[in-house]
């Protein structure tokens, strides 16, 4: 077993070393490359697919558009508190995908300081049909609430960046980033948010935006997603990301291994091939 799944490596290393550029290479020469630059280049087509398809671009504009006619339909009943909305921000109203696409190339991982760099330049640019929708619900008088776990030393820098790109802030106070002493994961700062509002949908992508879910256990998740789903294109709006987020610390059991040798070799063994079945 452990041979055949050295043998599985090399043979992932190798086609992903191929498919980025080096075909004139021959049937016979030998390829050589770092467990790093491989994991890295794992996220090659995943990012390929969300910065091109016209698949990714479609299930923003189909969530956005399940969100308005929710939200007319919510205009139209009187309220007591101000309607509110929270969104997550990456990859849910602003796109980060130069980001990883940048990592892939440089066959680096997430790092704060790359990461920070990233946001510093304030270059994302809005996912589709995110600012019509939400200009749309600025215009209605809904409260708008960015609920990201970007860190707070970010606040400024996150900002410009989205009203550069046209999206409505309505107040330094509606964009809650994480802070060192919020363990809460974002359930405090959405509970801050329903204290204060009528909170009637939240949209993001990854299951964290939308309630508690485990980081540890795919079952669970699933599962919990089960319990919801009635939830799922009514208060929650769910936008695709297949690039990273809670499902592959969830493949991890809750640990991110301390190599990427071992990351390789853990998600390996989670593929679910038909001689499995």
């Amino acid at each position: 077993m452990k041979r055949k799944n050295a043998l599985s490596l090399l043979a992932v290393a190798t086609a992903i070393f191929a498919m980025t550029g080096c075909s004139n290479l021959g049937k016979d020469e030998k390829v050589t490359m770092t467990y790093n630059h491989a994991s890295a280049r794992e996220n090659l087509m995943a990012t390929n697919w969300y910065q091109t398809s016209g698949e990714a671009r479609a299930l923003y504009i189909q969530g956005y558009n399940v969100a308005t006619e929710r939200l007319k339909t919510y205009l139209k009943t009187p309220h007591k508190k101000p309607y509110s909305i929270v969104l997550d921000l990456d990859e849910t109203v602003i796109d980060n995908s130069p980001y990883q696409a940048e990592n892939i190339l440089r066959g680096e991982s997430f790092s704060s300081k790359t990461w920070n760099d990233w946001v510093n330049m304030k270059s994302a640019k809005a996912v589709p049909g995110a600012k019509e929708f939400l200009q749309f619900a600025d215009k209605n008088g809904v409260k708008i609430f960015y609920i990201s776990d970007r860190d707070d030393t970010q606040l400024e820098a996150t900002i410009e960046n989205l009203k550069a790109e046209g999206i409505p802030v309505q107040s330094k106070d509606n964009v809650l980033l994480k802070t060192k002493d919020d363990k809460s994961g974002k359930v405090n700062r959405r509970e801050y948010v329903k204290k204060h509002t009528d909170l009637i949908m939240l949209f993001g992508d990854n299951l964290s935006d939308f309630d508690v879910f485990s980081s540890s256990s795919i079952d669970e998740r699933n599962n919990r997603v089960d319990e919801l789903q009635k939830e799922f294109g009514d208060k929650f709006i769910l936008f695709p990301n297949p690039m990273y987020g809670a499902f592959e610390k969830a493949i991890y059991s809750g640990k991110f291994p301390a190599t990427d040798k071992e990351k390789t070799e853990v998600r390996i063994n989670h593929l679910r091939s038909y001689e499995k079945l």
